[in-house]
């Protein structure tokens, strides 16, 4: 298939007087004979409800210790102006997103690092020293707090070197250096496992909220005066029965797949796991918690927003049963209440990603839950895949995917209007990920693919709108990737790598670079991210309505079109090109309107603004229009 230049060709004409829209496709392979779309402007078809949004999800790049570009991302997120964007708390960086990622351990305080870090010791909670040097061993011992056992590979002088830096001190820091402890076993990746006691005897918890509170309060401010959902996704793994202790990067930037661990909670009260969501969002909406020993910690936030999602995909990550699930849930809701005393919070439940029915079935059933635990809001996940990373032709198949994942909405809200109609939805993930998407060295995807996605977003967000669904959110809003310049059919292009990032300070790793939003080296918007803000802006929720929109494209393969009324005579006409191909679009009566095109053309910038003199517009592959029209007494 030949494929016309990315630059937008305009040719405007009229065919005919009355108000249709005419689609004529001139690209090899396409039906030559016009699609035709009529639009029947005083015909109402169904009220527009649906919040077109985001998800960000928590990863280095959105934490000011380490990422050069942190700003620039919360400047776009604000730009948005996104209600119901969703700020994803996501366990791969653990030390981004777990507030307690060691569980507490009594009167013994403990620390385990790999080469290269420290552990930090502290006995000033009472006023106190570090009287006592219960463990100590550098080398490849194991164990959790309490339990802790020398490994084959032992530096004999580990505890010697711990007393004389720590002993009778408020607080220590110890390194896990080669050049202080000596090689025990050259070649072997070693660890430092400390256990002390203080004098007077303290009780130690490890809260630490260095990198989620900064990412927060930007995540907070960037959105202020709009509807959030916080989704705090992880919860720590040692909640859960395991055989060892899951040990976590050092590195907060180090990826951790592993590390939503065990299938079944240590307390199966769950009162622990409802204390440890108490805690957190104690610390963030009351100005801090009372801890498991009944010590205070003061934050003095007083942070409020609409809704907190309750974990993430757990029938995957936790492999847990809809049954356990339903408990967690309940737990949550009722551990926030208790430590915040917070009855307004809403909550989202579910967030799945496989579409089981009856998973719905049995949460959406009030008998099935605890009393007055509300159901305000379900959530769950859609992602589009294609075969290959580098072929446009391969992408083509996203909108047919799409179409069978509304048939799944169309099932998942019978289900929710007989057992509970009152609940919302919010598809709070949907977006595309290409194959080997985490794999280091795997193939470049061209620039195309950008619009290739955004146009299944909003064709995503069209088609859904149909059913009424409350919220769509495109995710995520930056990934990993990074770009270079290359030089291809005399033009410059951005073209995005997926691998390791030539970012060596970071240490980043790949995370779903086809998801993102953002570029990973500048910041700036790509068609997806400027997709979402043309429909955020144009969308009007409580006054725009969906008009009778037809097509002579009977495959429904090469072009989608939906017109929408408003109050003061506002039209506009929403063109999605699916294929990989130019289409032409001819649209009666849109002389002297405005046009607003998201193509290949338009690149890491806005959308294309043209004033129509004229009615035929030439859309490139995988092209977003919105067009609005003159007003009818403009015709």
């Amino acid at each position: 298939m030949s494929v016309k230049s990315c630059v937008v060709t305009v040719v405007l004409y009229y065919l005919f007087t009355f108000d249709k829209v005419y689609v004529l496709t001139t690209s090899e392979g396409i039906n030559t004979d016009p699609f035709v779309i009529d639009v029947s402007w005083n015909s109402h078809d169904y009220d527009l409800h649906t919040i077109p949004t985001l998800q960000v999800v928590s990863n280095p790049l959105l934490a000011r210790q380490f990422s050069p570009i942190y700003k620039k991302i919360f400047a776009n997120l604000k730009q948005l102006n996104a209600d119901y964007a969703r700020y994803a708390v996501w366990f791969p960086y653990p030390k981004l997103a777990v507030a307690e990622l060691d569980p507490p351990s009594g009167l013994a305080q403990c620390g385990n690092v790999g080469q290269d870090f420290s552990i930090n010791l502290s006995c000033e909670q009472n006023g106190g020293v570090i009287s006592k040097v219960d463990f100590a061993s550098y080398g490849t011992s194991t164990g959790a707090c309490g339990q802790m056992k020398q490994g084959q590979c032992h530096a004999a002088n580990s505890t010697t070197v711990v007393e004389r830096m720590c002993l009778g001190k408020s607080k220590c820091s110890v390194p896990a250096f080669v050049d202080l402890f000596g090689d025990p076993c050259y070649g072997t990746v070693k660890r430092l496992l400390i256990q002390i006691q203080c004098d007077p005897p303290q009780n130690n918890t490890y809260y630490n909220f260095t990198y989620l509170d900064t990412m927060l309060e930007d995540f907070l401010d960037a959105t202020d005066g709009h509807s959030r959902i916080i989704s705090f996704c992880t919860q720590p793994t040692w909640l859960f029965k395991q055989d060892t202790p899951h040990i976590y990067p050092d590195n907060a930037s180090l990826v951790d797949w592993e590390y939503p661990v065990g299938t079944e909670l240590v307390d199966d009260t769950m009162q622990a796991l409802g204390d440890y969501y108490g805690r957190l969002l104690a610390w963030y909406t009351r100005g801090g918690f009372i801890d498991e020993y009944g010590r205070e910690h003061r934050s003095n936030y007083y942070y409020n927003w609409d809704y907190t999602e309750i974990f993430n995909e757990v029938e995957a990550e936790h492999h847990m049963t809809v049954e356990y699930y339903t408990r967690a849930y309940d737990a949550v809701v009722q551990g926030i209440r208790r430590h915040t005393n917070n009855y307004a919070m809403k909550y989202v439940g579910l967030a799945l990603a496989f579409h089981q029915f009856d998973w719905f079935r049995y949460f959406l059933n009030h008998s099935n839950h605890a009393p007055d635990i509300p159901l305000d809001m379900i959530s769950y996940h859609f992602y589009a895949s294609g075969n290959s990373r580098t072929n446009p032709l391969d992408w083509e198949p996203f909108f047919n995917q799409l179409d069978a994942f509304t048939l799944q909405v169309e099932q998942i809200e019978e289900i929710r209007k007989i057992l509970s109609p009152k609940t919302r939805t919010t598809i709070d993930e949907l977006g595309v990920i290409l194959a080997d998407d985490n794999t280091p060295g795997a193939p470049q995807f061209p620039p195309i693919y950008w619009n290739a996605a955004a146009a299944l977003y909003a064709y995503a967000w069209a088609k859904i709108s149909r059913l009424r669904i409350d919220v769509v959110g495109h995710s995520q809003l930056v990934g990993s990737f990074f770009f270079t310049f290359v030089y291809f059919r005399l033009a410059t292009y951005r073209i995005m790598y997926i691998g390791y990032p030539e970012l060596p300070d970071l240490q980043l790793q790949p995370q779903f670079p086809s998801v993102a939003l953002l570029n990973w080296t500048t910041g700036e918007g790509s068609a997806k991210y400027w997709t979402s803000k043309l429909l955020i802006d144009t969308v009007d929720i409580d006054n725009d309505q969906a008009v009778i929109t037809r097509t002579t494209d009977t495959s429904s393969q090469n072009i989608f079109c939906q017109a929408f009324v408003g109050i003061n005579g506002r039209r506009w006409v929403l063109i999605i090109n699916k294929r990989y191909a130019n289409v032409d679009v001819f649209l009666p009566g849109a002389t002297g309107g405005r046009m607003q095109i998201i193509n290949e053309a338009s690149g890491f910038g806005p959308a294309t603004e043209v004033t129509l003199t004229l009615s035929t517009i030439t859309l490139s592959p995988f092209s977003v229009v919105i067009v609005h029209m003159p007003t009818a007494s403009a015709n």
